[in-house]
C-alpha cells in the first residue's frame, strides 16, 4: 500500500521510500524515515497535493511522490 492510497485521519507507519537523489534527502529532513508514523490530513480540492502529519508537522505532497512512499499498519 502506498501513501497516496491512504483515506482520511488513517495513521500509519513508513515501511519504504521508493525515490532517489534529491528527493529522497528531502523526505528524510522532514521525517520520513522508515517507521516513522504518518497521517493524510486532507486532499486539496483539485486532489493533488494531499496534506500529511508526520511529527506533529504537516506537510503537502504531490501524488506523484506519495505514490513512491509504502506504508503498512504496524
Amino acid at each position: 500500500m502506498n501513501l497516496k492510497d491512504l483515506n482520511t485521519n488513517e495513521p500509519v507507519y513508513i515501511k519504504n521510500i521508493n525515490l532517489s537523489g534529491i528527493k529522497k534527502r528531502r523526505l528524510y529532513d522532514l521525517g520520513f524515515i522508515n517507521g516513522e508514523k504518518v497521517e493524510k490530513m486532507f486532499t486539496s480540492l483539485f486532489k493533488d497535493p494531499s496534506c500529511y502529519k508526520i511529527k506533529n508537522t504537516f506537510i503537502a505532497l504531490r501524488n506523484e511522490d506519495a505514490r513512491k512512499i509504502e506504508v503498512s499498519y504496524e
